[in-house]
């Protein structure tokens, strides 16, 4: 199943690559770490070679590596890109989040870490 990135998110992500030093052959790392107002959040860095361990998905025009300990964090996941006159972010549509943050880089799953006090988790009552 893996990860799903659409071609409007591609565009975005093919000129960070660009932007943060990338080549032609360089990809994305899509990584899952505790943090964030839910309680994990994404991050992504460059990535030039899969690591060991890693899934590799073939995204539109690079490849997107996903360690395998974060893939059953974000597997069924759609990355799209949404670009208004009120935001200008990724989105993360991810089937096993039980909770997210307004931000849209933190989420939670079921059996996760507890998100921080006073975070903006859309099930909590933060702020």
């Amino acid at each position: 199943m893996g990860v799903t990135v659409t071609e409007k998110a591609g565009v975005f992500l093919r000129r960070m690559i660009r932007f943060n030093g990338g080549t032609e052959k360089s990809g994305i790392r899509l990584i899952v770490k505790p943090g964030g107002c839910s309680g994990l959040s994404y991050d992504m860095e460059l990535a030039d070679e899969a690591r060991p361990g890693e899934q590799v998905f073939a995204g539109p025009g690079f490849a997107l590596h996903i360690p395998g300990d974060c893939l059953s964090y974000v597997e069924g996941s759609v990355i799209d890109f949404e670009d208004n006159m009120m935001n200008t972010q990724l989105v993360f549509r991810n089937p096993n989040a039980v909770s997210s943050c307004g931000c849209g880089t933190s989420f939670n799953v079921e059996g996760g870490p507890a998100a921080p006090e006073g975070g903006c988790s859309k099930k909590g009552s933060g702020p």
